[in-house]
């Protein structure tokens, strides 16, 4: 069988559905962001005949290309989206009359929705992976996680989920480090015992640790949001202690990816009413960008000479 599994390149969510698609199917990762799913997909062959996407959040400004894409591929082959972002009616029917299987969920996360869809071909060991996945999402409370974590070692899981999150803010820019642990996870290696994590993790932990006063440095308080630009990779975290850092709501961390474009990541509180992803796709849609998300954790791309619009858009929201 001549399979393909595409998942999200940047957190433990990603990676760890990525690598219980792979372990399921025996088919060959391709990691993607959001701004080049299209491109990615693109590179998944006509004579595929197994293809599995997961925690892409399709449901965005390049849609119809998407469409296009998975219309293309569900001629030959069994194709599975699997997502927990937020996704139209509109858009699920238009896939599922494309002949594509949609496993779709906002109340778990990916790696658990992953396993979920192939829990008969995984081993005892893939439920870690979900577990990470959820945890690192802040997804541990929903049903099926709780239900997981009830029957696990927690503290063993936070750990472990913890261990992996903290490399990636190290080593996922690192060209093959991302393939190489969802690889590994695939072959239910736990997280401590791949070649290279701990290391990693405790290099980031000393980072993090003082990453707290630049923060407080570096950021600028808006209404209810504070925003800071950073280089850090792991926006995400720099979100969160903008929130704590200010006593704000939301926290919005953004990183020029490429030359004139902001990528951007949002965290809030339970405080703010209005859901995070969708309000936030609206905005970078009318600026000419791309975005969407949870209730309380979101991220999109924005021009760089649209940032100041987008703030004071988000604020008056939130």
């Amino acid at each position: 069988m001549k399979a393909f599994c595409l998942s999200h390149k940047k957190d433990v969510d990603g990676l760890g559905s990525g690598s219980l698609a792979v372990a399921a199917t025996g088919g060959s990762i391709i990691l993607s962001d959001y701004d080049d799913l299209v491109e990615n997909l693109r590179r998944v062959p006509d004579d595929a005949d197994r293809v599995v996407m997961s925690d892409l959040g399709a449901d965005s400004a390049d849609f119809p290309d998407f469409l296009k894409e998975m219309q293309r591929l569900a001629k030959h082959a069994k194709v599975t989206y699997i997502d927990h972002h937020y996704m139209s009616e509109q858009a699920k029917r238009k896939l599922r009359k494309a002949g594509v299987q949609v496993v779709h969920d906002t109340t778990e996360c990916a790696s658990m929705l992953t396993y979920k869809t192939f829990k008969d071909q995984l081993p005892e060991r893939a439920r870690l992976i979900a577990l990470c996945g959820a945890v690192t999402d802040y997804m541990d409370d929903s049903p099926l996680a709780k239900k997981m974590m009830e029957k696990a070692d927690r503290q063993f899981v936070l750990l472990e989920a913890t261990l992996l999150s903290l490399a990636l803010g190290d080593r996922a820019d690192e060209e093959g480090f991302p393939e190489m642990v969802v690889a590994e996870l695939s072959r239910m290696k736990h997280p401590h015992e791949i070649e290279g994590v701990p290391d990693a993790a405790i290099r980031q932990l000393g980072r993090e640790a003082s990453m707290g006063q630049e923060v407080k440095a570096g950021g600028t308080k808006m209404g209810r949001l504070a925003y800071m630009v950073t280089s850090q990779y792991s926006t995400g975290n720099v979100a969160k202690l903008l929130i704590g850092a200010f006593d704000v709501p939301v926290g919005v961390a953004m990183k020029e990816k490429q030359p004139g474009w902001y990528e951007v990541s949002l965290r809030s509180t339970s405080e703010v009413r209005v859901h995070l992803g969708r309000t936030i796709a609206k905005i970078a849609l009318r600026l000419g960008g791309s975005g969407g998300g949870h209730r309380k954790a979101a991220g999109c791309r924005v021009p760089v000479a649209k940032v100041d619009d987008m703030l004071e858009s988000l604020a008056r929201k939130v």
